[in-house]
């Protein structure tokens, strides 16, 4: 992105701004303005030596959103975001992984546009959302690899079908970024997917039983396969089961359980990993959990630490092949929607991703975060909060 595209951008948000205070609830729509700002220190031990990121503020995003009442019962929404993609990324300096409108009522929700793909059902507490991205994502089989985003983000269009308040029936089609997409490439549908999950409301947060979250999901990517000529031949399935348990929903002790099982159906003849597309297309079993405290002080969260561990391994290759992740983390708030936070993660492969990955690899980081969210001209309860499209570290 060119600095003018830039600026630019950065002064129409600034003018939106700007103009919040004017107007009259009810004539106006309703404004609001999210940011998150995520500056880490990050020390990485590996075989082929140390290094050091002295500023990564990958993942800092602000977002601009608008609602409107229709005409009906329902309202409509326009969200534009940007963040900055990870450190030695290639994308450019500026990534608009949040564009798109919404049309919604009590009981349906219909989006078109940019957001984050259905490749995850849950959010860990893990600093940034892409830290064990082998293990809580569905990979995404058209990229080179190099750029955690093209398995995050993309064109979606999604329909969700609410029941009970509790029941979420969602469909959706996806547009994953492709390595060879160009101005005539064709930019289609080229992933499907069904999800149903059961969620306790979260006005209920603190007046839970056991079960809090439990869902499953079934995802297609529309890949070619040589030497198969079926459309369900060619394509890439996985399922996808989730829950989050509470252990103990008290509102000033809290714990609990998040887990998350991706299984990659695969392709049977591929029995060795050579690069990145081998991985997304091999046959493989994923599995992360996090077992999470959080400590309330006044109704807010104070003192939140977690410990995650993932495991992923892949039963038809020759040679055996897997990995396994540990994750162990503490952010504590030093000031109104300040934290600061330490994160060590460690990861270990074996077989065939020693080559493509590395052997092992372990990351100490040392984060601040700040998080705002700023609302004018309200007119609406709120189903979900701005930043609630951004990971939560404190889900």
């Amino acid at each position: 992105m060119s600095k003018k595209r830039t600026s630019l951008c950065l002064l129409i948000i600034l003018f939106t701004v700007m103009l919040c205070n004017t107007g009259s609830a009810g004539v106006t729509p309703e404004i609001l303005l999210g940011a998150r700002g995520i500056s880490s220190l990050n020390l990485d031990y590996s075989p082929g030596g140390d290094s050091e990121t002295v500023s990564d503020i990958s993942d800092t995003s602000l977002l601009v959103g608008f609602r409107q009442k229709l005409y009906n019962r329902y309202r409509g929404a326009l969200v534009i975001g940007f963040q900055f993609p990870d450190e030695g990324s290639d994308l450019e300096p500026i990534l608009f992984h949040q564009v798109f409108l919404r049309v919604e009522d009590r009981t349906n929700i219909f989006r078109i546009g940019r957001t984050r793909v259905r490749s995850a059902m849950i959010e860990f507490p893990t600093l940034r959302d892409d830290d064990a991205i082998y293990f809580t994502d569905i990979l995404n089989p058209f990229s080179s690899g190099e750029d955690a985003e093209d398995n995050q983000y993309g064109s979606i269009m999604e329909a969700t079908r609410i029941f009970g308040q509790r029941y979420q029936l969602s469909a959706y089609g996806e547009h994953l970024k492709e390595e060879t997409e160009n101005i005539s490439k064709d930019f289609g549908f080229n992933a499907l997917g069904l999800s149903f999950q059961y969620r306790v409301p979260e006005s209920q947060r603190w007046n839970r039983e056991i079960l809090n979250q439990i869902g499953i999901s079934l995802n297609t990517a529309l890949t070619s396969r040589p030497g198969y000529s079926g459309e369900l031949d060619k394509a890439l399935k996985s399922i996808t089961f989730s829950t989050v348990l509470n252990i103990r929903p008290d509102p000033v002790h809290f714990w609990d359980l998040r887990h998350q099982s991706i299984f990659n159906l695969g392709f049977s003849e591929v029995k060795n990993l050579s690069d990145y597309s081998d991985i997304t297309r091999a046959r493989s079993i994923s599995t992360f959990t996090s077992l999470r405290y959080l400590y309330r002080k006044l109704e807010r969260p104070a003192l939140q630490a977690a410990l995650s561990y993932g495991y992923k391994a892949f039963p038809d290759l020759s040679n055996n092949s897997s990995q396994h992740q540990v994750i162990a983390n503490s952010f504590y708030r030093i000031g109104e929607n300040f934290d600061v936070g330490l994160q060590l993660r460690y990861q270990k492969n074996s077989g065939d991703l020693k080559t493509i990955i590395g052997e092992h690899e372990t990351e100490v980081q040392f984060a601040f975060i700040y998080s705002i969210e700023q609302l004018w001209n309200s007119q609406f309860d709120d189903r979900e909060s701005l930043l609630n499209l951004e990971h939560g570290y404190i889900p």
